[in-house]
């Protein structure tokens, strides 16, 4: 297998339903959806056999926003606003290569203000939890589409 990697951005990250649908993309410095592991230990029987123990796998969405509060219906705002509501994200780590995460939220509010010093860009560390399972999609990368409708380069002579 050929060793491949993508770097984080540009991309994007939409929060909420069609109609009130906030875009997050340019306050998001980071971001990730997680997976967690929540397994039992095994059960080792009389005959030796061993029972494994339930595994369950619950997923987040995490990362590091810029605070807006300038804006009074930036992402501060509508996160304070949104509280404890699930809604639908959209999260593209990478346009060009294509691959997006999709689900629903548990919107928690963020903080406000900063624990560094004076003059500090202050941002907001966030943990949402994902309602049931994301699902992750693979697209067509835009790099590789737009080489197979290039033109092929002309040999030289």
């Amino acid at each position: 297998m050929t060793a491949y990697s993508t770097r984080l951005g540009p991309g994007t990250l939409t929060l909420g339903e069609t109609e009130s649908l906030m875009d997050a993309s340019c306050q998001l410095a980071n971001g990730v959806v997680a997976w967690d592991k929540d397994a039992e230990d095994p059960i080792t029987v009389l005959c030796g056999d061993t029972v494994p123990g339930s595994v369950t796998y619950s997923s987040t969405l995490s990362g590091n926003f810029l605070q807006d509060l300038t804006e009074e219906d930036g992402l501060v705002a509508w996160t304070w606003s949104n509280k404890g509501v699930a809604v639908p994200f959209t999260y593209t780590p990478n346009t060009a290569a294509g691959a997006t995460v999709t689900g629903t939220v548990v919107v928690d509010p963020l903080d406000v203000g900063s624990d560094e010093d004076y003059g500090a860009v202050m941002t907001s560390d966030f943990e949402w939890d994902i309602v049931g399972e994301p699902t992750l999609t693979f697209g067509a990368p835009e790099a590789l589409t737009a080489d197979a409708e290039a033109e092929p380069e002309p040999a030289l002579a």
